[in-house]
């Protein structure tokens, strides 16, 4: 299975609510050797050892400069590389690689304090995914055993709330509340889990009731996406009930009239998905069109303003680039990953000013 349409399965679990990335064709794969940083003995100050990023560039876009890396084990054939999904408060950035046999190992990074990554072992699941963080480190995602999971420290806790048949959890705040996405008959809903006796079960604005609640800022602040009638997803946002008391329905967000790209005429909007959200209720997402493509854009969840900004670093592969923010600081720095001309993904971290 592709890189992309590994994150398919995941964003959102439904397939049929996604078009997150209908990219790539199956391609063949080799092993690829896992990457070691060999430190340098020195008698003051020894460099830290164990799996490192690679950086492959640093570039500016719209204000933001991005520094694009490989995860340790990212492969190198087409649908493998480096996938960020989400940050913490304290710039802590977290996501997986995909080797060339199509194998998923995990890890956190603060890539603008240390190369050195963090691995993470989710009961020995290849097929396991991070996809959120919170300022204490703790991460959230799916087992790929159809359970959520938290990873306290390397405590994993796997989890499906309200009586669920499987579930993926994808956002944390740093009050420890989390958000995803669960099953139940035939429904996918989204939730906010307050602590394990406390869930509440966010709806549809509209549609078939498939959600993915994908980030929960220290406010309650909830964004995310979900199926419309159309058969395509748009964004949403909700407020966590002062008085935890659901279910609560969310608010459907107004699509961004997209922008002219240059190597994509007459390019027309097919959906959106917002994917984090900050304290300051700035969120990040990206958008599909008709030619495949996706592009990452900021929206003002006060204004309804969209800006758009995209990797400089992507490139076309059979007329398709990508770039995906999702991640976002109080701070500004903003996390995603791009492919480029080899259909290749990799991480970002990309900074203010």
């Amino acid at each position: 299975m592709s890189f992309l349409k590994r994150r398919t399965r995941l964003r959102p679990v439904v397939d049929s609510l996604e078009d997150r990335n209908l990219l790539n064709a199956a391609m063949p794969h080799v092993v690829q050797p896992a990457a070691h940083v060999r430190a340098h003995n020195h008698h003051k100050h020894p460099m830290p050892q164990g799996p490192q990023i690679t950086v492959v560039g640093e570039v500016n876009n719209g204000g933001y400069t991005f520094l694009n890396f490989n995860g340790p084990n990212a492969g190198t054939n087409a649908a493998a590389g480096t996938n960020m999904n989400g940050i913490s408060n304290k710039g802590t950035s977290v996501g997986f690689d995909i080797d060339n046999n199509g194998n998923l190992d995990n890890f956190t990074v603060n890539p603008l304090k240390s190369r050195t990554v963090t691995p993470l072992n989710i009961n020995g699941s290849m097929n396991a995914m991070a996809l959120g963080v919170n300022s204490r480190g703790i991460v959230v995602g799916t087992d790929g055993n159809g359970n959520a999971f938290i990873d306290n420290k390397g405590r994993v806790q796997t989890f499906i709330p309200n009586g669920g048949s499987s579930a993926v959890a994808i956002g944390i705040n740093d009050h420890g509340t989390i958000v995803g996405q669960y099953t139940t008959g035939n429904i996918t809903p989204g939730f906010i889990r307050v602590n394990p006796k406390t869930v509440i079960t966010i709806n549809a604005p509209s549609g078939p009731n498939i959600v993915n609640a994908q980030s929960i800022n220290n406010k309650g602040q909830v964004v995310g996406f979900y199926e419309g009638n159309d058969g395509q997803v748009h964004g949403f946002m909700a407020q966590q009930p002062r008085k935890n008391k659901g279910p609560i329905t969310g608010t459907a967000i107004a699509d961004p009239t997209i922008p002219t790209v240059n190597g994509e005429p007459g390019a027309t909007f097919v959906f959106s998905q917002i994917l984090s959200v900050n304290d300051r209720g700035i969120a990040v997402g990206y958008y599909g069109d008709s030619t495949l493509s996706q592009h990452g854009f900021i929206y003002n969840t006060h204004t309804g303003q969209y800006t758009f900004l995209d990797d400089p670093s992507e490139a076309f592969n059979n007329g398709v680039e990508v770039t995906q923010l999702t991640g976002i600081t109080n701070s500004g720095e903003i996390t995603g990953f791009y492919t480029d001309a080899n259909g290749i993904a990799h991480g970002f971290v990309a900074m203010p000013g």
